[in-house]
């Protein structure tokens, strides 16, 4: 398995395969509308993204930002339908703490969804329930009015089935 980090400059080809695993992920396997899944994304040269490639073929991909000075986020975790569960979310997650590690970060922030928030504990991770985790969001920030949602209960599911929780970890 080769390990490949997606910064300004890197080859076209990094950043097709990070959309595939992606779409491949949340899109065809969760069916999240994909003007929806990639409404949000900064320009290509200002994605940092993490990819692993096996046998030639994308299986999961990360990116990270910088919501604040020392804090790290790593965001859009997902492996390809036909190798979850076969160690690659553990592998990636590594990577990308090795990443933020290399600049600083003493504090690093993931949006989970909540069905995936075990899988974060086992990495070391804590459920953190009161903290809102759009909080963290670039997107967030820059509104000046917060969004009118729907109301439902806290913990209610969204329209795809889960919530989003915060998970964090202190360096």
């Amino acid at each position: 398995m080769e390990i490949y980090r997606i910064e300004k400059g890197a080859e076209t080809w990094k950043y097709k395969a990070y959309d595939y695993v992606r779409t491949d992920a949340f899109c065809v396997g969760q069916s999240i509308p994909i003007e929806l899944e990639f409404s949000h994304d900064e320009k290509e040269e200002d994605l940092q993204a993490v990819i692993l490639i096996e046998d030639h073929k994308p299986v999961a991909g990360c990116r990270i930002a910088f919501p604040d000075e020392k804090t790290g986020k790593i965001e859009r975790v997902c492996v390809v339908r036909g190798k979850q569960k076969g160690g690659y979310g553990r592998i990636l997650i590594q990577e990308a703490e090795n990443w933020l590690k290399e600049y600083g970060v003493n504090h690093i922030v993931i949006s989970s969804q909540d069905r995936a928030a075990g899988f974060y504990e086992k990495l070391g991770y804590q459920l953190n329930p009161d903290v809102d985790p759009s909080v963290y969001d670039k997107h967030h920030k820059q509104e000046e009015k917060p969004k009118q949602e729907p109301s439902r209960p806290k913990n209610a599911p969204g329209p795809f089935g889960f919530t989003c929780v915060l998970v964090e970890k202190y360096l």
